[in-house]
């Protein structure tokens, strides 16, 4: 908005942010912070040889459950 729009609009008009999206986003957070911790312990279960089977290593697991986190934060937001 340009300074005139603002200008404008009345004192209890002012553009501000919706607190849908703040509550939405903290929601993703924590939809991606459980996937995230669910992901680390399930992937943490699995035993060297099976990490191996699936082309993996024990140092890829926190990589890639931060990984699934952001997806399905993402996810969320994107729905």
């Amino acid at each position: 908005m340009n300074a005139a729009a603002l200008a404008s609009l009345g004192r209890g008009q002012m553009a501000q942010p919706s607190k849908p999206d703040l509550f939405r986003r903290i929601r993703a957070y924590l939809v991606g912070r459980r996937i995230q911790r669910r992901t680390y312990e399930e992937l943490s279960m699995t035993n060297d040889r099976e990490l191996a089977d699936l082309g993996l290593s024990r140092f890829d697991v926190p990589r890639l459950a931060a990984l699934a986190g952001r997806q399905a934060a993402e996810k969320y937001l994107a729905s």
